[in-house]
């Protein structure tokens, strides 16, 4: 009897071992396919987003040629432009500039394919060109003095002129006791040294003394900056611009002339100077004039979620030659695109 009981002691100790190796396997079962779940969701998740970077850089390169293709667009309408000047004689052989010309379109929400396109061509000469300040090496008294009124009309400081010949000629001495040399900047905290040479784009002027991101922001609208000395072509300036180049002119008269210029552009400088708000003014006539020679044409490109910005500055010389003087990827020069309703 004892025997019998021993052997059912035992069974029932075997019967309890097998059924703990049991929990421990499927413990181990439950493990090996959560570790296979979390593996396998995590390969899923790297190829979804190895696809959307493809897909990324894929419509990236797409859209970044349709803005090229914006580009060549943008130069074929000015040189298209240039010819019709010279059929109808502009001026008597000289070209005239203004917002009624072909160039001043845009595209807006235009498809092509599975792109969307936004795109406009505007002037860069109706702005003050900030190298001017600095003719071959040399300050000129002129354009310095212009500047200073441009930034008096938007209620800016005068010694950002100061600073900003400083930051161009190619000595090291400052300007007033407003200017900056070396000396200014070699004492920052993240130092550097003055470029002593003229502006190779507006944005530079974040690196000059007093110019402040709020401060451009209110000049940016008015300036530019090409290698060249350029004048400022009156039928397309502004107020605070024709104030800049016309000594002594008050707001309301810049007003006006713009208001008789949006009826009919000035054909030459002589009528220009035929306005009567003109009278008695010391302008200097090498600063003003009617043609342009920059332009920018500005591309939006949107592909499915993807959009690239591209900014080309075009010039066409005296001869009609097109050319792109730089492109980048961000709208540095803007103007507000508006929608055409007429049908």
């Amino acid at each position: 009897m004892m025997k019998f009981i021993e052997y059912l002691k035992l069974l029932n100790r075997k019967h309890v071992k097998l059924k703990s190796q049991n929990g421990i396997a499927l413990l181990m079962a439950i493990m090996i396919v959560a570790l296979v779940s979390i593996i396998s969701v995590n390969m899923l998740t790297q190829r979804q987003l190895q696809i959307y970077r493809t897909s990324n850089l894929y419509f990236r390169a797409q859209a970044y040629q349709f803005s090229l293709g914006i580009e060549r667009w943008g130069m074929s309408v000015l040189s298209q432009d240039f010819e019709e000047g010279k059929k109808s004689n502009k001026g008597n052989n000289a070209q005239y500039d203004s917002n009624q010309d072909i160039w001043n379109t845009a595209l807006v929400n235009f498809d092509v394919e599975e792109a969307t396109i936004t795109a406009v061509i505007f002037d860069l000469q109706g702005r003050l060109n900030l190298n001017n300040l600095l003719v071959k090496g040399k300050v000129d008294v002129k354009w310095v003095e212009s500047y200073k009124r441009l930034l008096k009309a938007l209620d800016l400081p005068s010694s950002l002129a100061f600073t900003l010949v400083d930051w161009m000629d190619n000595n090291e001495q400052p300007t007033g006791s407003d200017g900056a040399e070396d000396i200014y900047y070699i004492a920052l905290d993240e130092p550097y040294r003055a470029a002593n040479q003229p502006l190779t784009h507006v944005s530079e002027l974040l690196l000059i003394k007093g110019y402040t991101p709020a401060v451009i922001d209110t000049l940016k609208p008015y300036v530019f900056a090409a290698e060249e000395v350029t004048a400022v072509n009156v039928n397309i300036s502004s107020i605070p611009v024709l104030q800049a180049v016309i000594p002594g002119i008050t707001e309301s008269q810049a007003d006006s002339i713009i208001s008789e210029i949006e009826i009919s552009p000035f054909t030459s400088i002589a009528d220009f100077m035929k306005n009567p708000d003109l009278k008695n003014k010391p302008i200097d006539m090498s600063q003003i004039g009617i043609s342009s020679y920059y332009f920018s044409v500005n591309s939006y490109v949107t592909i499915d979620k993807t959009q690239v910005n591209l900014q080309s500055i075009i010039n066409r010389d005296k001869l009609g030659n097109v050319s792109v003087q730089s492109r980048q990827e961000s709208l540095w020069y803007e103007k507000s695109i508006v929608q055409d309703t007429t049908e």
